[in-house]
């Protein structure tokens, strides 16, 4: 239950500190954490924060990688990205979906495989129109979306592991959803485990 207990964490600091996600140092449990997982089951060098983000370099574009793996020459050789959403999901889930594919790109087009890791909330911190403070729940329309992805996706993407997971909130504590995308497994270690073991 180890990223339950953090992506908790996590909202209980965003909710007693708004200003808290414009810092790294809320991504530096998960990210440490995932990162530890990783080298635990791998020969090469993992490098995430609170070291520092890896800059992938190639001739088509560069980006900052959450958690590297990389082999004695620097190379990269897989890519974990993380997001986790804290608030106002369901007007931007679309770009946050396009994002995922686009980011996903550069790796897939340098044969590097790339774990996009998500963590949504089922019911979600959203302020209405009259500026208020209330929840949402996120719309069906993003869940299917990750749910064809995975079912329908052309051979392209197959470099690209999607690891989507719902959590129920419950006075910021956090429990794995029934909530599923299809081909996900059940608790992100798995994921993590199962990734690196196809990581040559």
């Amino acid at each position: 239950m180890i990223f339950p207990e953090l992506f908790a964490e996590q909202l209980r600091i965003v909710k007693n500190n708004p200003n808290a996600t414009r810092s790294n140092k809320i991504l530096i449990p998960l990210h440490s954490t995932i990162a530890k997982i990783i080298a635990e089951h791998t020969t090469y060098r993992v490098v995430s924060l609170p070291e520092k983000e890896f800059k992938f370099k190639s001739k088509i574009g560069s980006k900052d990688v959450d958690i590297a793996i990389i082999d004695e020459q620097n190379n990269l050789k897989a890519a974990i990205m993380f997001k986790s959403i804290k608030s106002e999901y369901n007007k931007n889930a679309n770009n946050y979906y396009k994002n995922m594919k686009g980011e996903s790109s550069l790796f897939i087009d340098n044969n590097i495989p790339v774990y996009q890791i998500i963590f949504i909330p089922t019911t979600i911190k959203h302020k209405n129109s009259k500026g208020e403070d209330t929840f949402e729940t996120p719309n069906e329309n993003s869940y299917n979306q990750y749910c064809n992805f995975e079912l329908y996706h052309s051979s392209y993407w197959n470099n690209l592991k999607l690891g989507v997971f719902y959590f129920d909130i419950d006075d910021c504590k956090a429990s794995y959803s029934n909530k599923v995308v299809p081909n996900v497994e059940n608790t992100l270690t798995e994921g993590l485990i199962n990734f690196i073991e196809g990581v040559k």
